[in-house]
């Protein structure tokens, strides 16, 4: 377990453009040491399955991971397996939730990776959020040299892994450091999530900061009950806190109206976000000039170079 204390991240932040490009080369070189290891092992596991929380940043680093391996002259194709959702009216009783594995048509993905690995051409759904069915399909050609990257929060899970265990590399990202307050009280990861997914979802889903905050506890529920027991799975962990953090999202929820309103001592204190918010005020605000497009904090706060 790694920890971090604030007045580290203020010292760093005497000079930003130089602390946010070190904390970016760290995260590059994790990018290019889960690489080493899926090319170590190519020839026995081409497939990569990636998984993690909500907010944990999965997408971007399987984005980034696809990129590095490109650079390389390697074949990438990627899948997301929130395309492989089923439509609402199809999804069995197990399906309690929208964090339960049973919402997704499990079988299709599995095939579609297999037939990808044999180098077939595959037509891959799209889900469409809105009406709650698959939304159309798209053509993607395999490779048998390809690595086929699946990312998605359930891809460690038995349900989908045992059917690929044996060519498969896990890989599980998440933030992992723990923040250390002015007041020696300690800020964990889950917390982070949180105010990732509050920017996000009110810049992109429209959600105020009180319903991300309400939803949290089912998302929680959800990694309790089908994510955080299978991590074990993965061959490769990655931890996806960037040290400057803190005070860019401290830059991006003040500037969100109403963030004072909502946000209340009350409501902070009752979701268990005390500590996170006053260490969040607690740092200067970062301005995102210095932050690269590929970074993970831009899946979150927005400007990414990659499609989401």
């Amino acid at each position: 377990m790694r920890v971090i204390d604030l007045e580290n991240i203020n010292t760093a932040m005497r000079n930003e453009e130089q602390f946010v490009l070190r904390c970016e080369e760290v995260f590059h070189d994790k990018i290019g040491s889960a690489a080493a290891t899926i090319l170590a092992d190519k020839a026995k596991k081409p497939i990569v399955a990636l998984t993690g929380p909500s907010g944990s940043g999965k997408t971007t680093t399987a984005m980034r991971l696809q990129q590095y391996l490109e650079n390389l002259g390697v074949k990438v194709c990627m899948l997301s397996m929130d395309n492989f959702f089923l439509p609402l009216n199809q999804r069995p009783p197990e399906a309690a939730d929208w964090e339960s594995p049973y919402c997704v048509n499990r079988q299709l993905l599995v095939d579609c990776i297999h037939r990808l690995s044999d180098g077939q051409e595959v037509d891959i759904p799209w889900y469409d959020f809105v009406t709650g069915n698959t939304g159309g399909w798209h053509k993607m050609q395999g490779d048998k040299d390809a690595i086929i990257i699946a990312e998605g929060i359930h891809m460690l899970n038995p349900l989908i892994f045992d059917q690929l265990r044996s060519e498969a590399n896990g890989i599980y990202v998440a933030p992992r450091t723990r923040i250390i307050t002015n007041e020696d009280k300690i800020v964990r990861p889950e917390q982070l999530r949180v105010v990732r997914r509050m920017i996000r979802d009110y810049k992109t889903r429209g959600h105020s900061l009180q319903d991300t905050v309400r939803k949290a506890q089912s998302v929680d529920r959800g990694e309790v009950n089908y994510i955080q027991p299978y991590k074990n799975n993965a061959a490769i962990h990655i931890d996806s806190f960037h040290d400057y953090e803190p005070c860019i999202l401290a830059k991006y929820l003040e500037e969100i109206p109403r963030f004072r309103e909502e946000l209340t001592p009350e409501f902070i204190s009752q979701y268990g976000l005390t500590d996170l918010m006053k260490a969040v005020e607690s740092v200067p605000p970062l301005h995102t000039p210095y932050v690269p497009l590929n970074s993970i904090v831009r899946e979150f706060v927005g400007g990414s170079c990659f499609q989401y």
